[in-house]
């Protein structure tokens, strides 16, 4: 949404550009009291073009980072979406084995090479994990996470990122 509003501010700054070079005393520039009120409204438009761009960007990374939504079927808790989900039933607490199974993308049934791929919120990743050649979508799985926290699990399908799911990891209580 910031990125199309962006270039929507980009193309009303390249217009009046034009209208300036094109027409510099019609009834448009006119508008403008002073050379200067036209060079100011040029510069607001472009901060507005370039604050537009850094919330579209700076947003979309923290994004990457929420919690998955939960859904519940057959009477299993899930994180996630259709394309691609964690079943949740019980917290997940770090350095310790967690039985669960995984609802993989469509694409992701008959594919050559699935993996899951572990990133630590900003920081470490784990090893991949490899799915042989699926044949359904829900896979049993047992994963281990060495710190608590956020993970996102990525669910990749013969070398591209299908889709993310976002797990929290609790730590150990001794």
């Amino acid at each position: 949404m910031f990125l199309a509003i962006a270039f929507a501010l980009l193309f009303l700054n390249v217009a009046f550009l034009i209208v300036k070079m094109v027409a510099p005393y019609s009834e448009l520039m006119n508008s403008f009291k002073t050379v200067n009120g036209y060079w100011i409204a040029q510069a607001a438009c472009f901060v507005f073009v370039l604050l537009f761009v850094y919330l579209h960007f700076s947003g979309e990374e923290q994004a990457k980072w929420h919690i998955s939504p939960e859904y519940v079927t057959e009477g299993d808790l899930y994180l996630g979406d259709e394309s691609g989900s964690i079943e949740y039933n019980s917290f997940i607490v770090e350095g310790k084995n967690y039985e669960t199974n995984v609802i993989l993308p469509p694409k992701a049934i008959d594919a050559d090479k699935v993996r899951l791929l572990f990133t630590h919120e900003g920081t470490s990743k784990l090893e991949p994990k490899a799915i042989s050649r699926p044949t359904t979508k829900e896979q049993p799985v047992t994963l281990w996470f060495p710190e608590s926290g956020k993970w996102r699990i990525d669910f990749e399908v013969d070398g591209s990122v299908v889709s993310s799911v976002v797990i929290p990891v609790k730590e150990k209580k001794e």
